[in-house]
């Protein structure tokens, strides 16, 4: 980066020098006698240029206004017919029988196969219908009760009875308003593209009959083939834009090759003959009283604008650097939070452990950790801030200090994560988080007790066996709302199985066709060698990742930690 500035610099100040010496190539065309007519040729063609592109240009704005308006028409009308729809089988439904089903999941229910039929021929009969069906709402998550399915659907993708679907983020937004105040959707309501399309999608609360809401009734329609039923009228409308703007481009032309091209080949002219580097003050035969006399005066004090452009430029050039050497400082110093001398214990043999962070910028948001909570307790730690660059690797220090001094208060990792949600939540202006899992190994037993604040799924090895991912169950992640509650879970690691945590950098690594490594090809890597010791399987991790992203660049940061479990000499024994 210094390097490239200084190029820069040079560069500009060599153009300087040939501008006072009189000795750029633009000057030595003008003295074979090259100047007026080809400038003036060529400003009119960019001229000309400009113009055909701008009338493209407000062709293609004109004709997205209009598909827009036309697909808004037509999403309005297939958000209306899936409100009704919702609506209708929200009151015809036995609101009691879909109370008592929730309980049982029984499939061979008379009633619910009445109602699956149902759902079946109206999806088949309504076009347009991707997903139809009845769950029953939880706060963080809903229950499917019957999904409707057509001739044409996958019926290994269609929800069985009690299959659980996790809110989305948008969900929050969108959904569960609704769901709490127990009230159908208004307007149009934009679900989430899973490939087939944008869908519209609404949703009815049904109601037992003691008027307790038991169950919501949703539907989501895909708005098929706009582009095959708006492109006619379209296109009429394109042509006689074309035509008319086309009509305007050229007057437009004729008018300014008279009132600009000609005087600026005029000027051209004037400036070509000067043979010093410092522009003469004689411009009086210019007398057009408007920019091109303007411009005429301006050459007058060219030189001075360039040298306090370099000196400017020198200045921020100096700036860059200062700021480059202090970002330098800075990446040391987050490198220096970070346990990095390995082995880490080494008068420890029940246990071998390696962590590596690779930053997307000069500093990052992800972290790791690990230490001694006493003789018998090791506590791991990988996280993953919010965003990235300097904000985050502040985040990062703060969050890595707060979960290191809850820990070493003998809590649980549930509990020390619920203290530092709070903490972090009281004076979290920017709204910053952080995804967290954190374990803590017995050593004597190899029992680990682990939380996961919205956090990647660990891998897992048993002895002499593959990694596995470990898909525990995730709870909110920390700084992101005061009061949340932490759950532990608990897992052994027998002699010889190894644990690896890593942030999203990993599966989330993008090649140059922008494609996602993904978690299979996370297994695929790190089972090259499953039984290598902690430093081979973050090395092996690695190499899988840069061979697969090969010359494309690194968009998020990149952290990992293994630990193999050796057992005790008694284990051994």
């Amino acid at each position: 980066m210094k390097e490239r500035e200084k190029k820069e610099l040079a560069k500009n100040e060599s153009e300087n020098r040939e501008f006072k010496n009189n000795g750029s190539a633009e000057r030595e065309s003008s003295d074979r006698g090259q100047s007026g007519t080809r400038v003036t040729k060529g400003l009119n063609r960019r001229i000309t240029t400009a113009l055909i592109l701008l009338m493209a240009v407000m062709a293609v704005f004109i004709t997205c206004i209009s598909v827009n308006s036309i697909q808004n028409i037509y999403y309005t009308q297939y958000s209306e017919k899936a409100q009704e729809l919702t609506r209708m089988l929200a009151h015809e439904l036995d609101g009691d029988w879909v109370r008592d089903f929730s309980e049982t999941l029984d499939e061979n229910d008379p009633e619910y196969v009445k109602v699956k039929n149902m759902l079946n021929q109206i999806k088949t009969d309504f076009s347009g219908i991707q997903y139809l069906y009845i769950y029953k709402p939880g706060d963080t998550s809903f229950t499917y009760l019957v999904e409707g399915q057509s001739d044409a659907d996958d019926a290994s993708v269609i929800a069985k009875p009690g299959d659980v679907y996790e809110y989305l983020d948008r969900d929050y937004d969108i959904l569960v308003p609704d769901i709490k105040a127990e009230r159908a959707s208004t307007g149009i309501v934009y679900g989430q593209d899973a490939g087939y399309g944008k869908p519209v999608c609404a949703w009815a609360p049904l109601f037992d009959s003691n008027g307790k809401m038991v169950a919501m009734v949703e539907a989501d329609f895909i708005v098929e083939d706009l582009g095959r039923r708006i492109r006619g009228g379209i296109m009429a409308i394109v042509g006689v834009q074309l035509m008319s703007m086309l009509f305007v481009v050229v007057l437009m032309i004729l008018y300014i090759r008279r009132i600009v091209i000609r005087p600026l080949g005029d000027l051209t002219d004037t400036v070509d003959s000067y043979q010093s580097g410092r522009i003469k003050t004689d411009v009086s035969k210019f007398k057009t009283d408007d920019e091109i006399t303007s411009l005429a005066y301006s050459f007058s004090d060219m030189t001075i604008r360039i040298e306090q452009y370099i000196k400017d430029l020198t200045a921020v050039t100096a700036e860059k650097e200062r700021i480059g050497a202090e970002l330098n400082v800075a990446t040391k110093i987050q490198a220096s939070m970070l346990p990095s001398v390995f082995p880490a214990f080494p008068e420890r043999d029940e246990f071998d452990i390696f962590a590596s962070m690779t930053p997307a910028k000069e500093v990052g948001g992800d972290f790791y950790d690990f230490f001694l909570i006493d003789e018998d307790h090791l506590a791991l730690v990988i996280a993953d801030v919010s965003g990235k660059g300097v904000p985050a690797a502040l985040f990062m220090m703060m969050s890595k200090i707060l979960i290191a001094n809850n820990v070493m208060m003998g809590v649980s990792p549930g509990k020390a994560l619920e203290q530092v949600n709070d903490q972090i939540c009281k004076n979290n202006e920017e709204d910053m988080f952080v995804t967290v899992w954190l374990g803590i190994l017995e050593i004597s037993t190899g029992h680990v007790i682990a939380a996961n604040a919205g956090h990647e799924y660990p891998f897992i090895q048993k002895p002499g066996e593959k990694f596995e991912i470990f898909k525990d169950k995730h709870d909110f992640i920390v700084g992101g709302m005061e009061g949340m509650s932490y759950h532990d879970y608990e897992f052994t690691i027998e002699p010889g199985g190894a644990v690896f945590v890593y942030t999203d950098g990993a599966p989330e690594a993008t090649s140059a066709d922008q494609e996602l490594f993904g978690t299979e090809r996370m297994i695929q890597a790190i089972n090259k060698d499953p039984q290598a010791d902690a430093k081979g399987l973050i090395r092996q991790m690695k190499e899988g990742v840069d061979g697969f992203v090969g010359s494309a660049p690194q968009f998020d940061d990149l952290t990992m930690l293994a630990i193999r479990y050796k057992g005790t000499k008694n284990d051994e024994g």
